[in-house]
């Protein structure tokens, strides 16, 4: 059988005013047959819709609509009917056309806007005689992502910045450490300046207090007047620079001792903390020290 006198044939049922078929439209009409026979409805559709684009024809379009059927795509199918009952109004299968509509409208409902185009895959033309045109089937509903989890503030266990570390320190009890702190390096140098003026004392004695083992003479004054006057010298300025120390001493003693019964009756509070500077790596940066 020659296509070409097939397709002629059915184009003139399909509608009015017929016309000679192209050959690339014959050749793309007999490949979408041979596709559709073999159980290749998509290729049917993309041959046939590859055709009705090159003349629109609208005959094409009841086969992409009936492709479009088999391969479980009815909504598309009832779009193409529809667009081919629009381009062909006076079609000698109208009624057929409408048959095809009625039982697609479960599944695509007449109220639905066409959304096909002429040029929109859809299933094409009649399955050839012994094949039924298979039922139509309804396309599986698109799944869809599952929504993105939000990140939320977990009200049981709200966010709470770091507070200030208690470090027990207060004004009057630093204040306190300081002083005896300060007295006890005031002693420690009170002490060496005391030494030396001791020893200085024990030099100006073994001076004076010599006496030779044979004669029992004293060592005379002009050897050991320098020595003398120097130790005598020394001596005198560590006694003072001591004496000096340790009344220093006992004054910040006397402050150390008061500032302890400030703290023990007055401190209202830690007044001095330590608290992170930050969260997170700022913690690590540093610390804030508050008075």
């Amino acid at each position: 059988m020659h296509a070409l006198p097939l397709l002629a044939a059915l184009l003139a049922l399909a509608g009015p005013p017929a016309r000679i078929p192209t050959p690339d439209e014959q050749r793309l009409f007999v490949e979408g047959t041979r596709a559709f026979s073999s159980g290749d409805a998509a290729g049917a559709e993309k041959a046939w819709q590859a055709g009705y684009a090159l003349g629109h024809d609208p005959a094409f379009l009841v086969h992409i609509g009936e492709a479009q059927e088999k391969a479980g795509a009815p909504a598309l199918a009832a779009a193409s009917y529809r667009s081919y009952l629009q381009q062909a109004p006076d079609a000698s299968n109208r009624a057929d056309i409408e048959r095809r509509l009625a039982r697609l409208a479960p599944a695509a409902p007449a109220a639905a806007p066409a959304t096909a185009t002429p040029e929109a895959p859809a299933e094409f033309g009649s399955p050839p005689a012994g094949s039924a045109p298979a039922a139509p089937a309804t396309p599986p509903s698109p799944t869809l992502p599952a929504p993105a989890a939000v990140p939320r503030a977990d009200a049981e266990h709200p966010t709470v910045p770091p507070a200030a570390v208690d470090s027990g320190w207060n004004r009057y009890n630093v204040t306190a450490v300081v002083a005896t702190a300060v007295t006890v390096a005031l002693l420690g140098t009170a002490g060496f300046f005391a030494a030396s003026a001791g020893s200085d004392r024990d030099n100006i004695n073994r001076l004076v207090l010599f006496r030779d083992p044979i004669t029992g003479a004293p060592l005379p004054y002009s050897s050991i007047a320098s020595q003398y006057t120097q130790d005598l010298s020394e001596g005198r300025r560590d006694d003072r620079v001591a004496k000096g120390l340790l009344i220093g001493a006992g004054a910040t003693a006397a402050v150390a001792a008061l500032f302890f019964v400030f703290d023990a009756n007055f401190a209202p509070g830690p007044a001095v903390s330590l608290a992170p500077a930050g969260t997170g790596l700022a913690a690590v940066g540093g610390w804030s020290w508050r008075w």
